[in-house]
């Protein structure tokens, strides 16, 4: 009598893979973290002086205090956001695909207004954006297919 048993090789899951795993989905959303609280801070702490090294001047206090919100209120609070995440192994894939979209978006309203306004200034500020979608891509798939396998492995119950 003869048996054949066949099974789908299992990679072998050490702790410092998972390790790996873990740190590598969290590089993304760690870099836009910082990124977004030194944007904030900058903005808040001193609009007028990092407004006009952009090109930006304000006419009136209420303008100043628009900027505050625009430039540091709404990078703070994603800030905030992300880095709950980055605590958080369930929320990891929602700050990763928000991040994605938020990058998309601010890639988009920058190609946008590079050609509404004829100009490059802004162009080298692609290269970075782009880089961390691409991470953000590969660390998306990564947490996917993380969740697959701890699925394929947890005990049935």
């Amino acid at each position: 009598m003869s048996a054949t048993i066949t099974a789908r090789p299992q990679p072998f899951k050490t702790a410092a893979n998972s390790r790996a795993v873990a740190v590598f989905t969290r590089v993304p959303m760690v870099s836009l973290t910082v990124v977004l609280t030194l944007i904030a801070f900058r903005y808040l702490i001193n609009p007028v002086q990092a407004a006009s090294a952009v090109g930006i001047a304000f006419t009136s206090p209420g303008g100043i205090t628009v900027a505050r919100v625009g430039f540091a209120g709404f990078p703070l609070a994603f800030a905030v956001f992300f880095l709950s995440c980055l605590f958080s192994q369930r929320r990891v894939l929602s700050g990763l695909r928000t991040e994605l979209t938020l990058l998309g978006i601010v890639m988009s309203v920058r190609v946008l207004g590079m050609a509404l306004a004829h100009s490059g200034e802004t162009a080298t500020l692609l290269v970075p954006e782009l880089v961390m979608a691409v991470l953000c891509i590969f660390a998306i798939r990564v947490e996917i297919n993380r969740r697959k396998r701890d699925q394929l492995h947890s005990p049935v119950g």
